[in-house]
């Protein structure tokens, strides 16, 4: 949540932060021959494109490392979608009744850590980077800034692939777990905007809210938990970390967001309007978030926030260059429809 804030350097004049309407042009003449695409997979070498804000249609992903979705949601998202040729939908319904104001973008992932001896204290998520990152000066200031707003944090910013990560149960906003095995009446029926997908995945009443957006619902000492920042707190030691075992039968349900990162933009908004852009996440430089074990030998899944030249764009819109498809939501899945054949009168 702070990236954008400990890299910025000095991009923004002085004027700019007293006029945000002139740090917002800044931010959108910096990448305007760029366009936004999302995408998600196993690992790096097994990416696909996200549908971004289509809210039935999560990605799979399938390994003997995890089994699960991932769906993504970006407030006014309007970059590439996996057919190129179709526009992206407006909003999704994760943003409604205000939410905006709390998650710009979201990252939310329902299934299973299949590996076997996990613990909590293995399992970390955060942004990765293949090159340098231009760090400021007084970085080690924002550092500092950063440990204090998440003790979990683990920082290696210095390094020729940075990093900035921290482990799952501790740093996510929302999560919920359940045994994957359990049957009977403790079983919920899937909020309708996750149901025909996700419906295999049965979790217990309580587990996602009434808006289909994952609730906290965490045991913690035998006791149900519903205070997110509790459960952070409780998992900032390394050793109640190390005792909570992740078992190949268990289902986790989280949501990563953040109201300061404006994907859709490459910027980093503050709550007293300054609009500051982020110099990591360029042409050349995605924005990535991966759940790895703490080793680094294991991935489980990733997301990624790249921008794309317009030429480039144009190129794959021509080699989808048929037919255009029909989208539309039928209440539990995305169908899609092909155009009506040719009329012809009847006899």
């Amino acid at each position: 949540m702070m990236l954008g804030g400990m890299f910025g350097n000095g991009l923004i004049t002085p004027q700019h932060i007293q006029d945000p309407a002139a740090s917002q042009q800044a931010v959108l003449l910096r990448n305007a021959d760029h366009v936004l695409r999302v995408r998600a997979g196993s690992d790096m070498q097994h990416l696909e494109t996200v549908d971004v804000n289509y809210e039935r249609m999560p990605l799979k992903v399938d390994t003997p490392e995890f089994k699960g979705y991932i769906t993504v949601r970006v407030f006014g998202y309007n970059g590439l979608m996996a057919d190129p040729c179709h526009p992206p939908p407006v909003h999704a319904a994760y943003f409604a009744n205000g939410f905006s104001r709390k998650a710009l973008y979201s990252i939310q992932v329902v299934g299973r850590f299949l590996r076997e001896g996990l613990t909590a204290d293995d399992i970390m998520f955060g942004n990765y980077f293949d090159q340098r990152l231009p760090l400021p000066p007084f970085s080690g200031l924002f550092e500092w800034f950063m440990r204090r707003m998440d003790r979990t944090l683990v920082l290696d910013m210095k390094s020729d692939t940075p990093s900035a990560v921290s482990p799952l149960l501790s740093t996510v906003q929302k999560l919920s777990y359940w045994n994957g095995d359990l049957h009977g009446s403790e079983r919920a029926d899937v909020p309708e905007v996750n149901n025909k997908v996700l419906r295999e995945l049965a979790p217990i009443d309580g587990a996602f809210d009434g808006d289909g957006r994952v609730a906290e619902y965490f045991p913690i000492k035998d006791t149900l938990n519903k205070d997110s920042k509790k459960r952070r707190r409780h998992f900032e030691r390394s050793s109640r970390r190390q005792r909570w075992k992740v078992k190949p039968t268990d289902m986790y349900a989280f949501d990563f967001y953040s109201p300061f990162i404006d994907v859709n933009h490459q910027c980093v908004r503050m709550p007293n309007a300054v609009v500051e852009p982020m110099p990591f996440f360029d042409g050349d430089m995605p924005l990535r978030y991966e759940c790895r074990t703490r080793d680094g030998r294991h991935t489980f899944f990733v997301v990624q926030f790249e921008l794309i030249p317009l030429s480039r764009t144009r190129q794959l819109r021509q080699r989808h260059n048929r037919p255009r498809r029909e989208y539309r939501d039928s209440g539990y899945e995305r169908e899609i429809l092909d155009p009506p054949p040719p009329y012809t009168e009847e006899a």
